[in-house]
């Protein structure tokens, strides 16, 4: 087994072979950092979210790491502690706007310190298929945030009606801009697509 090979396999080898398209790389790295983002997500508590919600959240930041980690800057652990800390920042932060109402009719802080609440997480552990998934999503928006990044406001617009399934015609009407703008977002949105699903990371969406 592949897996068996690469137990052996130092941190930053194993992210190395994870940035070169090895899904079995990030498996074991998802496994062995899956304590540390637990225990990130053990320190923050949001009523309005669950807490396998949250670790899913440091997950995500986990995979990010991975990908975005730069070999010499830093030691993985310590680059990948800060990613996991800030997604689920960014995620609690985007479900306090969203929830502020639940937020208000909140139950006591004291049901942070429940003991049943601390076995779950000392046993809380994802199974592959949810890991799988993860990374899959977290690629994902890597590339949308990439997309972003290289669109004006107004191809913004017409890239998020696009992904919702409107028609050209519709796009048309509702930014207020001809055929010829709308198409040439979304090839443009294709290209950067094309450029940033490179070949290193194809096996991780694959099925």
């Amino acid at each position: 087994m592949i897996k068996y090979v690469l137990r052996g396999k130092p941190t930053e080898k194993l992210v190395e072979l994870a940035q070169s398209g090895l899904p079995e790389a990030m498996d074991l790295l998802v496994e062995k950092f899956n304590p540390m983002v637990v225990k990130i997500a053990s320190q923050f508590y949001a009523p309005w979210a669950e807490f396998d919600d949250i670790v899913q959240n440091g997950l995500i930041g986990l995979i990010k790491a991975v990908f975005y980690y730069e070999s010499g800057k830093s030691s993985f652990t310590t680059f990948a502690w800060r990613s996991i800390e800030s997604e689920i920042k960014t995620f609690i932060t985007y479900q306090n706007r969203k929830k502020n109402k639940m937020l208000s009719d909140s139950t006591s802080m004291d049901s942070v310190f429940d003991d049943e609440e601390d076995e779950q997480i000392d046993y809380f552990v994802p199974d592959e298929d949810v890991n799988t998934n993860v990374v899959r999503k977290t690629i994902l928006s890597i590339v949308h945030e990439e997309i972003l990044e290289n669109l004006k406001d107004d191809e913004i617009q017409i890239f998020e009606l696009w992904l919702d399934g409107y028609s050209y015609k519709e796009i048309e009407e509702k930014v207020s801009v001809n055929f010829k703008r709308v198409d040439n977002t979304v090839q443009k949105v294709k290209k950067i697509v094309r450029s940033k699903i490179s070949a290193s990371i194809m096996p991780f969406l694959e099925g």
